[in-house]
């Protein structure tokens, strides 16, 4: 990947991820750089075009949800309830900077907001040696939606506006915006190869760098990796899953 001496035809452009000061903290930036190395303390680092930085850690808004379409409850016999389905829905709001670092003058705010739902199924089954009950949970997380919105940090004017919604299994994510076109093999359950085709008009470093955060960071993978549902919402709605256990209620 690292050449000393680079023809016409063998120049590329990579990506490399910055960590923040917080380990614990999502502060981190990307550099998009090139092939020239002028760097002595840093031989292996190229010049940097452009730079995203995350401004914060994803907030995630979760709330109550009862399933309106059934009781949320399955039973095997009268009385004798056996597993309980909890739901809730949640937002997602977080933002990141991406500025030209060799030719300063550029800088966007990038604004993402998503939501989708959560999902518990708790079941109570008995211990194979004991016969004692015990919890079980099945969780499963979906996102339905993200919007992006792209806006000049200067003048605070929103450059552009675009979303991905929920797709079927196996299928590509694709994102659509005036400054390009990118596609993500493997769908939701199987991350693939990420295409990007820049547009006339727009800084490819630009585009390059926005398309990736999208894929990645602020892509529907990553965000269900961040969301931590908080079922301990559904104490607050008068439900212990140890009162469930030993009541069935």
């Amino acid at each position: 990947m690292f050449r000393d001496t680079v023809g016409t035809k063998q120049r590329w452009l990579f990506i490399n991820n910055v960590p923040g000061e917080d380990e614990s903290s999502n502060k981190s930036s990307i550099d998009l750089e090139n092939y020239v190395r002028r760097d002595a303390a840093n031989p292996k680092k190229g010049e940097v075009l452009w730079r995203a930085k995350y401004d914060e850690d994803p907030h995630y808004k979760q709330q109550y949800d009862s399933d309106s379409s059934s009781d949320g409850f399955s039973s095997d016999g009268f009385m004798n309830v056996t597993s309980r389905k909890l739901q809730m829905k949640w937002r997602l709001s977080t933002k990141a900077t991406i500025k030209s670092i060799k030719y300063p003058g550029q800088e966007f705010k990038i604004k993402v907001k998503a939501k989708g739902w959560a999902q518990r199924v708790v079941s109570v089954v008995y211990n194979e040696e004991t016969g004692a009950p015990e919890l079980e949970y099945d969780d499963c997380e979906k996102v339905k939606k993200i919007s992006y919105k792209i806006v000049n940090k200067a003048t605070g004017e929103t450059i552009d506006t675009f979303k991905i919604k929920g797709m079927s299994r196996g299928g590509a994510l694709q994102w659509k915006c005036g400054a390009f076109n990118s596609t993500l093999e493997g769908g939701w359950f199987s991350r693939g190869n990420t295409d990007v085709l820049t547009t006339g008009g727009v800084d490819p470093g630009f585009s390059l760098l926005m398309a990736h955060i999208c894929s990645s960071e602020f892509g529907p993978e990553e965000i269900k990796a961040d969301l931590k549902p908080n079922w301990m919402l559904y104490f607050a709605g008068g439900w212990n899953p140890a009162s469930f256990l030993m009541n069935g209620d």
